[in-house]
């Protein structure tokens, strides 16, 4: 009996899924409960199962192809019950038992080969994520374990290979355009149309907080956290929304009405060989120092085993971006929809400054922060600007 299984809603509403990945082939056979496919919503990737046990008789949909909720994902035709016995010429009975053992056994030893390749359960997702088959990797970690990196170049000689054999012109390469990358695309192109970006810069003495991220961190009875100086960065953040709530809000354009929100949940920025992720500390106002430290690490892992949950990318009201030591001079951030704001965080860097009437060497850093115009003027935003490096310059208030 065939069984048309239709793609669920996995998660607070969703309407559509990318196929990223298909985790079985046609006329599979395939267990209840066994993975069958890999699906994106939003900005996570979820394995979705097989609701019954039977034959894969058909996949609809490539990878890469979106697909609605409700629609047709693959037809699996059941198994028969124990009791029912499929009759057969004992000729096509042995060739099918032999043709499955000859599977069964072929899948065992790439399994077992796969196995033996020392490398990290995170490199291990991002190889099938890539499709590349980890027995022909070498890997030049230590003891021969493989690397992100030897993943990246493994795959880029691939696909000049395929060029060069394709007799295509030197230096040209192509990468598909799918998956996680498109996503953000799509929503960044929209958000850029939609909203009138404006951005303003602005540098921070931040000498003194420095000093006391080091201090805290030698404090510190917990050996495993590293302070960063992103929680600062965050706390001084929601102090600043909270004495400007337009920058803590989203505008409804069908009912034109801005919603200013009670809550403060700060998105982070975070890059990883996928894509960019912006996790979500809900409540960030009632947490301290510690406390943020812990969920930025907490979270920032998730993202890069690719085990981060679909709810902590979901319900951000206001977005930090950073290169940390990487961050450059200035940037021009782009607004996280449906937020109205986003915080552009550079690096750090001793830098001659005059201070009363004499030349020193402090630490200083720029903060450029980009806005919707329709809802925040530049007033504002230099005012808020303004009150948060007071925060970061005078950093004690924050701990």
């Amino acid at each position: 009996m065939a069984f048309k299984f239709k793609l669920p809603d996995v998660g607070e509403g969703m309407v559509e899924g990318e196929i990223v990945r298909w985790l079985v082939e046609q006329d599979e056979k395939v267990e209840e409960d066994q993975p069958i496919v890999e699906i994106m919503t939003d900005k996570a990737t979820v394995e979705i199962s097989s609701p019954r046990k039977g034959k894969i008789l058909k996949r609809i949909g490539e990878e890469g192809a979106i697909i609605d909720v409700g629609s047709t994902l693959l037809v699996i035709e059941e198994s028969a019950p124990s009791s029912t016995k499929k009759i057969s010429t004992p000729k096509q009975t042995e060739r099918s038992e032999y043709e499955n053992q000859t599977s069964t056994l072929r899948r065992a030893e790439k399994q077992e080969k796969q196995m033996k390749v020392l490398a990290t359960p995170a490199v291990r997702k991002i190889a099938r994520e890539m499709k590349i088959d980890l027995t022909q990797v070498r890997g030049t970690g230590a003891d021969g374990r493989i690397t992100k990196e030897d993943l990246e170049r493994f795959k880029k000689a691939a696909i000049q290979s395929q060029l060069v054999g394709n007799r295509k012109p030197i230096g040209v390469r192509t990468l598909p355009y799918l998956g996680l990358r498109r996503k953000i695309g799509k929503q960044l192109q929209l958000c850029k149309q939609t909203a009138p970006h404006y951005t303003y810069v602005e540098e921070a003495d931040v000498t003194n907080l420095v000093r006391l991220r080091a201090q805290l961190q030698e404090d510190s009875q917990d050996s495993t956290l590293q302070l960063s100086y992103l929680p600062f960065i965050i706390r001084a953040t929601v102090e600043g929304l909270k004495k400007y709530p337009l920058l803590n809000s989203t505008l409804d354009e069908e009912n034109e009405v801005i919603i200013l929100k009670d809550c403060y949940n700060i998105g982070f920025a975070t890059s990883t060989p996928e894509g960019l992720f912006v996790p979500v500390i809900k409540n960030a106002d009632g947490k301290d120092i510690f406390q943020l430290s812990r969920k930025v690490s907490d979270l920032s892992l998730a993202v890069r085993e690719g085990k981060i949950k679909p709810k902590n990318l979901r319900g951000g009201t206001f977005t930090i971006t950073s290169l940390g030591a990487l961050g450059g001079v200035l940037a021009t951030p782009i607004i996280n929809p449906p937020e109205v704001g986003i915080l552009g965080i550079h690096k750090i860097s001793k830098q001659p400054v005059v201070r009363h009437n004499e030349i020193v060497i402090r630490e200083m850093m720029n903060l450029s922060i980009s806005l919707d115009h329709r809802v925040v003027d530049g007033a504002i935003a230099a005012a808020f600007l303004s009150d948060v490096i007071r925060m970061l310059e005078n950093p004690k208030s924050l701990r």
